[in-house]
C-alpha cells in the first residue's frame, strides 16, 4: 500500500520474475496504463471548469445576488409607502366614521339604536339599504327620515 510504482514495489520484481514477460507485452501494459491516465484526465477536464470559466460564473451569481438585493430593496420601500398610505387612509377612515356617528346621532333609524361605535356598521348598512331601495320607503315617515340624514351629513367633508 505504501509503495506507488512498480520498479519500488519488492513483490512486484518477484512476480514479474514469475510471469517471465517480454519487453514487448511491458511495453504494451505501460501503453495502456498511459491511456487510461489519459482518459481520466480528458474526463477530469470536462467536468471540472477552468478557473476562469469559474470566476466567471461566481461574478454572474454574485451580479445576479447583487440586481436581487436591489430588487428586494426596492420593494421594501414601495411597500412603506403603501402601509404609509393604507395607514393615512384607516386614520381618515376613523375620522368620517366618527364625523358621521357625531352627525346622525339624534336620528334614529326604524328598529334600530341610535348610531354608535358598536352598531356603526349596521347602521351604515341600513343607510345604504334606504338610499338604494328607495321605492320600499316611500311612506311619509320614511321619506322625512331620509331629508333628516342628508340635511345632518351635508357639513361632513369628504
Amino acid at each position: 500500500l505504501t509503495v506507488h510504482s512498480l520498479s519500488g514495489c519488492p513483490r512486484a520484481t518477484s512476480a514479474m520474475k514469475k510471469a517471465k514477460l517480454s519487453g514487448e507485452q511491458m511495453l504494451t501494459i505501460k501503453q495502456r496504463a498511459s491511456n487510461e491516465t489519459q482518459n481520466i484526465s480528458t474526463q477530469s477536464k470536462r467536468h471540472f471548469k477552468p478557473p476562469a470559466q469559474l470566476e466567471q460564473a461566481v461574478a454572474a451569481l454574485r451580479n445576479g445576488i447583487t440586481t436581487m438585493e436591489s430588487n428586494l430593496k426596492t420593494i421594501e420601500e414601495e411597500n412603506k409607502v403603501i402601509e404609509q398610505q393604507n395607514e393615512s387612509l384607516l386614520h381618515e377612515l376613523a375620522n368620517l366614521s366618527q364625523s358621521l356617528i357625531h352627525s346622525l346621532a339624534n336620528i334614529q333609524l326604524p328598529h334600530m339604536e341610535p348610531i354608535n361605535e358598536q352598531n356603526f356598521d349596521a347602521y351604515v348598512t341600513t343607510l345604504t339599504d334606504m338610499y338604494t331601495n328607495q321605492d320600499r320607503y316611500q311612506s311619509p315617515e320614511n321619506k322625512a327620515l331620509l331629508e333628516n340624514i342628508k340635511q345632518a351629513v351635508r357639513g361632513i367633508q369628504v
